[in-house]
Order: C-alpha cells, then sequence, then structure tokens
C-alpha cells in the first residue's frame, strides 16, 4: 500500500530527532498522521506501541554511547532525549535490567572507549 510506505518513511525521518520532547499527539500532527493510525502503523510494522518504540530506540542509543564514549552518564541520558536524570535512569533500568553505569563497567572495555572529542590524549 502506497500510503502506508510514505507514512512509514515520515515515521522512520521524525523519530531521527530522539532528543525531541515527543508526545504521542506531537508525532501524530507532525507526520500527519492520526494518532489511531499511528498507533496501528507502529504496531504492525514493530509489534510496539509509538511511545514505547522511542523508548527502545532511546536506551539502545544510550547503551552504545555508554560503551563507546567517555561522556558522563547524564550527558547521555541528554543526548538520547531524556533530561531528567532519574527518569533516564529508570527507563534505562527498566529496558536492561542494569543501571547504567553499571552496564557500561560490565560491558565497556577498554579497546572499545572512545575518547570525547576534544579530550587530552594520554
Amino acid at each position: 500500500m502506497r500510503s502506508s510506505r510514505a507514512a512509514e518513511s515520515r515515521i522512520e525521518a521524525g523519530l531521527l530527532a530522539l532528543t525531541r520532547d515527543w508526545t504521542l499527539k506531537i508525532l501524530a500532527a507532525e507526520l500527519h498522521l492520526a494518532p489511531g493510525y499511528l498507533v496501528r502503523l507502529f504496531n504492525a510494522a514493530t509489534g510496539l506501541p509509538p511511545m514505547a518504540y522511542l523508548a527502545q530506540l532511546r536506551a539502545e542509543h544510550a547503551a552504545v554511547l555508554l560503551l563507546h564514549s567517555d561522556e558522563p552518564v547524564t550527558s547521555i541520558g541528554r543526548a538520547v532525549g531524556w533530561p531528567d536524570q532519574s527518569g533516564f535512569a529508570r527507563r534505562f533500568k527498566a529496558h536492561y535490567g542494569l543501571s547504567a553505569t553499571t552496564y557500561r563497567k560490565r560491558f565497556a572495555t577498554g579497546a572499545a572507549h572512545l575518547r570525547r572529542p576534544g579530550a587530552a590524549a594520554s
């Protein structure tokens, strides 16, 4: 269905801005879709409602940043769209079962850590 493919493309483009303070109503308006239709599209395509899908994307992106940067946990939370530290901590732990700090300590290796841009080389 051509209109569904176009809608899916708009959805993907819209979610690229992870840091935006999305709500279902705002996301639907941005994509020129009715909220109910947006929920049906997401459920059909991903098995998740839009906001749960967004939370999953944010948690997964945060995990990548935790493993491949030296940014502080609070900065990573803001970078993925969760500016409130306690909200980030709660959502990350709900997704991975570990705090962000524990996740980083357990899974990051010295070789995988990249320096922040502008950090002094040792």
